[in-house]
C-alpha cells in the first residue's frame, strides 16, 4: 500500500471509531427501549442495533463529507499584508 493511501486509511478509520463514540451513548439507550418496552429477544435487539449503529455512522459521515465539500469551494481569502 502507498504511504498517502494508507494515512488516509488511518485518518479514515480513526474518524469512524470517533462517530462510534459518539453514538454510544444514544445506541445504549434504544437497545434499552426496545428490551424494555417492546420485550424483543436478545437476538433481534443486537440485529436492530447494529443496523441503526451503521446509518447513524453513514449519516454522520455523510454530513462530514457535504461540510468538507463546502469548505474547498470556498474561495482562499487573501492575505492584504503578504508580498
Amino acid at each position: 500500500m502507498q504511504k498517502d493511501v494508507k494515512k488516509q486509511y488511518k485518518k479514515d478509520v480513526k474518524r469512524i471509531f470517533i462517530w462510534l463514540l459518539i453514538l454510544l451513548p444514544f445506541l445504549a439507550v434504544i437497545t434499552f427501549c426496545f428490551s424494555y418496552f417492546l420485550n424483543m429477544s436478545n437476538g433481534l435487539n443486537i440485529f436492530l442495533l447494529v443496523i441503526i449503529g451503521g446509518f447513524g455512522v453513514l449519516l454522520l459521515e455523510f454530513i462530514y463529507r457535504k461540510v468538507q465539500e463546502k469548505k474547498e469551494k470556498q474561495p482562499k481569502k487573501r492575505d492584504p499584508y503578504a508580498d
